[in-house]
């Protein structure tokens, strides 16, 4: 993605990133520290990327509870948006009567202290979205404590650093209850261990457009 900043300045291949606190989150929270446990407590498991803890199967969203319509529309509220950020960028205005269509699949994570997900991309979809239930108490002494970090994508991008610019760095974010966080599904990321108190809750969901044609081999600059 090509980003104006000045008119003689610019940043090329962007990578969009949403990251939003959903409103209403305690009391969607609530409804879903209820929905999850339940369904951990019926050994209804998967394994993929997490070492230690519990994975839900990917079936969350046919789940009948009525915070699970609200967690997908709010998926769906942070899917639309970014898909809006080319014609935001191209400074046009956005067509807000166009709807992305797309599937989705999610699951619930479950993870107590030394818990962590392995590296790891989500081939075969276009957008990973991780929202988070509950984070626990992390101990102050790691500053990566129980952090989702995102590699930059760009393998080339470290091998000569310039002050000021964060090329090759990874991006660590500190997750807090609420926040939805959306990424490129092929950005690779893991989760630091986590070492505290209490239990972390995160729903990932895996979206996949359902119409990409027309979609460029290249993008052109002209001035």
């Amino acid at each position: 993605m090509f980003v104006p900043i000045t008119p003689e300045m610019s940043v090329a291949f962007g990578t969009p990133l949403s990251i939003r606190t959903v409103p209403g989150a305690a009391a969607l929270n609530a409804g879903l520290e209820r929905a999850i446990p339940a369904r951990y407590e019926r050994g209804e498991a998967n394994r993929i990327s997490n070492v230690g803890g519990w994975q839900s199967l990917p079936d969350l969203l046919d789940w009948p509870e009525a915070e699970i319509k609200i967690l997908a529309s709010e998926v769906d509220r942070s899917v639309q948006a970014i898909s809006q950020m080319p014609s935001l960028v191209e400074q046009r205005r956005p067509n807000a009567q166009t709807q992305v269509a797309y599937r989705a699949d999610a699951w619930a994570n479950v993870n107590q202290s030394g818990h962590y997900n392995m590296l790891h991309v989500h081939p075969g979809n276009h957008w990973s979205v991780v929202y988070y239930v509950s984070v626990g108490k992390p101990s102050p002494e790691t500053a990566t404590n129980g952090r989702i970090e995102l590699r930059d994508p760009r393998p080339a991008a470290g091998f000569a650093r310039m002050p000021g610019f964060n090329e090759g760095q990874p991006m660590l974010i500190q997750p807090q209850a609420g926040m939805m966080l959306l990424f490129p599904a092929w950005i690779e990321h893991w989760v630091h261990p986590f070492h505290g108190e209490g239990t972390r809750i995160s729903i990932a969901t895996n979206v996949t457009n359902e119409n990409v044609n027309g979609s460029s081999n290249y993008f052109s600059v002209t001035r």
